[in-house]
C-alpha cells in the first residue's frame, strides 16, 4: 500500500488502530508516544484517520451496492469471506451524536453467532459491527452487505433483533424476508412501564408485573386487551403511553417470546446496545462535536476496531485494497 505519509503500513496502522481505541486524538498522540514510541501529533493522527477511515467506509458502501446490483443482473454473487451460516443474528440500533452543529442519531448494527451459554442463556459469539451517519437506506444496504460476508450470503435466516423501529422494521423487510424479526424484550417492557407509571405511580410494579408475565407466555393479545382496558378509564395520557396498545398490537407476530425461547433465538438487544455504547464513548465524550466527513471516518475504525482482531484485519484488508 502506498503511503503518503513516507510512513511504513504498520506504522500507519498503529496510528489508526489508537485512533479509535482512545477517547480522543489528544490521548492517541500521548498513547503512540508512550506505547510505540511515536512521536505523531494529535493533528496528523485526525488527518490519517480521516483519510483511510474514509477508505474503509467508502470500501463497505461500494461492495454492499455492487453485491446488491449483481444480484438484480442475477449474476453469481461472491462467497461470504465468511462462508454460509444457516443462522445469523443481526442486531439494530442508534445513538445520538453531536455532528454538523446538532444532535443527529447514528444507526448502529451488529451481526453474531449465538447459542446456549453456560447457564442455559442465549450468548452471542463471534460479534462484528457496523456504524454509519447518513441516509438510513445507504446505511440498510451497507449493513445488508456487511452481513452477507459475516455469513448471511443469499440463503442465510437473519434473526434481525430491535425495538421496532419503522427503519429496523424496513431493513428486515428488504434484506430478511425470510428471517425472524424479534421485538427486544427490554425495549417492550419499557413500554409496559411507560404506561404503568402513569396510571399508577408509585404502585405500577403490580401491573406491569403481570403484564410481563402475560408477554413472556406468549400473550401479547392479552397485554394489547390490558392496555386498551387501562387508557379508557381516563383522558389526557402523554403520546407515549397513549400508544402503549398500539405499539403492541403492531409488533404481536414479533413478540412470539416462548417460540423464540424455544428456538433458541435471542430476545434481547444487548450485543447492539454494547455497540451503541462502544461508539457513544470513542464519539460523545467531553464535548466532542464532528463534520460528516470526520464522523463518517471514526465509525468506520471504531466499529471494526470493537468488532477484535480478526474484523480489524478484514478491515485493514480493505483499506489497503482502496489506497
Amino acid at each position: 500500500m502506498e503511503t503518503r505519509e513516507g510512513w511504513s503500513e504498520g506504522a500507519i496502522e498503529q496510528v489508526l488502530w489508537v485512533a479509535q481505541a482512545m477517547s480522543s486524538y489528544r490521548e492517541a498522540e500521548e498513547a503512540l508516544r508512550r506505547l510505540a514510541h511515536l512521536k505523531v501529533s494529535k493533528t496528523t493522527i485526525h488527518r490519517l484517520a480521516g483519510r483511510y477511515g474514509g477508505m474503509l467506509a467508502h470500501q463497505h458502501q461500494t461492495e454492499a451496492e455492487a453485491l446488491w446490483e449483481s444480484g438484480v443482473k442475477g449474476e453469481e454473487p461472491p462467497p461470504p469471506r465468511e462462508g454460509q451460516k444457516a443462522e445469523l443474528g443481526i442486531g439494530l440500533d442508534g445513538v445520538m451524536v453531536h455532528v454538523d452543529g446538532e444532535w443527529h442519531e447514528v444507526k448502529v448494527g451488529c451481526c453474531f453467532e449465538f447459542g446456549p451459554g453456560e447457564e442455559g442463556e442465549v450468548k452471542a459469539q463471534e460479534v462484528g459491527y457496523l456504524a454509519w451517519y447518513g441516509e438510513v437506506e445507504a446505511f440498510r444496504r451497507t449493513m445488508w452487505g456487511y452481513a452477507y460476508h459475516r455469513g448471511l450470503g443469499v440463503e442465510g435466516k437473519g434473526i434481525v433483533i430491535g425495538d421496532g423501529a419503522a427503519w429496523i422494521d424496513g431493513f428486515a423487510e428488504m434484506y430478511c424476508p425470510e428471517g425472524v424479526r424479534i421485538v427486544d424484550w427490554y425495549h417492550a417492557v419499557e413500554h409496559l412501564w411507560a404506561l404503568g407509571r402513569e396510571a399508577y405511580g408509585e404502585e405500577a410494579a403490580g401491573w406491569v408485573e403481570r403484564m410481563k408475565n402475560h408477554l413472556w407466555q406468549g400473550e401479547a393479545g392479552t397485554v394489547v386487551e390490558e392496555c386498551e382496558a387501562l387508557l379508557a378509564t381516563q383522558e389526557g395520557w402523554s403520546t407515549e403511553a397513549a400508544r402503549t396498545a398500539s405499539y403492541f398490537r403492531e409488533r404481536t407476530e414479533r413478540m412470539r417470546y416462548p417460540e423464540f425461547r424455544a428456538a433458541g433465538y435471542p430476545i434481547g438487544s444487548g450485543t447492539v446496545e454494547s455497540g451503541c455504547k462502544g461508539i457513544g464513548w470513542r464519539c460523545k465524550s467531553r464535548g466532542q462535536r464532528w463534520k460528516r466527513k470526520g464522523l463518517t471516518a471514526m465509525l468506520a475504525l471504531r466499529s471494526a476496531g470493537m468488532g477484535g482482531g480478526k474484523e480489524w484485519n478484514q478491515a485493514w484488508e480493505l483499506i489497503r485494497q482502496a489506497a
